[in-house]
């Protein structure tokens, strides 16, 4: 029985071109389909180049298709020239993958603030917003409000700015490669913290990553692109069973699950495909107590 939610965002066979009819067109996107349901984890995966930034960026209107292929949010076509984006981009934040580069205020409250003030919520609520949003990053209220916002930490900068997206309270919130350049404690705490967001209030998120071991822990599902087009998809089991398929799009494993696929070649098959370390451990406790 499928339990997921009502789907959200919606692509079918979206195709985009930069710079078309000039010299320097490139054709970014030849055919990509994907569905996002509500209240899942869904994870993009590509090599660089692949178009995976391209997508997300239809996702809240910063592109809006006008070639061929559809694009549905939270059941809004997003080619309607009526449409009012400012709509869709309270519903779908976008954190980029320097997140640093999105502040501007010089406190660190005002620049959360400034997606409510804009939506012309009144000072008890955005203040309520601000609060909310650097609990959910991790980020005292007291502490960091009155802070210089460039006097922080790269990973204190790349918190605000994603408290920043959260503080509008949104439905979905797309991270595109949003934790590079981050320390592994650092990344380790960020994920954490969306994956609370996630079971807790019910966000739905999009994860763009190049890192495999982040992919496995935190999706439900994911797409494959390579060249402009989804070239696979399924469960993080599924797609990760494929190596040598992923190796074909210039794509590795997580590094727990290219030990279990050795361990395959030797005689040694494990009961599952292990995502992460305790589900390996687990998995070979198995096979030593049998």
């Amino acid at each position: 029985m499928d339990t997921r939610g009502r789907v959200i965002i919606q692509v079918n066979d979206l195709h985009h071109t930069y710079l078309s009819g000039t010299p320097l067109e490139v054709k970014a996107l030849k055919g990509v389909t994907m569905e996002v349901y509500e209240g899942e984890i869904v994870g993009i995966i590509g090599r660089t180049g692949a178009g995976k930034s391209t997508i997300v960026q239809h996702f809240n209107g910063l592109i809006r298709n006008r070639e061929r292929g559809r694009v549905v949010v939270d059941g809004h076509d997003m080619a309607d020239p009526s449409l009012d984006v400012r709509t869709i981009r309270q519903k779908v934040g976008l954190v980029f993958q320097h997140p640093e580069q999105q502040l501007f205020e010089r406190l660190v409250g005002d620049d959360i603030a400034f997606g409510p003030k804009k939506m012309g919520l009144p000072p008890e609520v955005r203040r309520e917003r601000v609060r909310w949003a650097m609990e959910m990053v991790g980020l005292d209220f007291e502490k960091f409000k009155d802070r210089f916002t460039f006097s922080l930490s790269g990973g204190e900068m790349r918190k605000v700015a994603i408290a920043g997206v959260l503080a509008l309270q949104p439905k979905v919130l797309i991270l595109d490669e949003s934790t590079t350049g981050i320390d592994p404690r650092g990344r380790k705490e960020l994920l954490s913290r969306m994956l609370n967001l996630n079971r807790e209030h019910g966000v739905t998120l999009v994860f763009v990553s190049s890192n495999m071991d982040e992919v496995a822990s935190i999706a439900d599902r994911i797409y494959v692109i390579d060249d402009g087009r989804t070239v696979m998809h399924g469960t993080a089991r599924e797609i990760f069973a494929q190596p040598e398929v992923l190796r074909r799009y210039g794509l590795g494993v997580p590094h727990v699950t290219t030990v279990a696929h050795r361990l395959a070649q030797d005689g040694i098959p494990m009961p599952r495909v292990p995502l992460t370390v305790a589900e390996a451990e687990e998995d070979i406790w198995k096979i030593l107590s049998s």
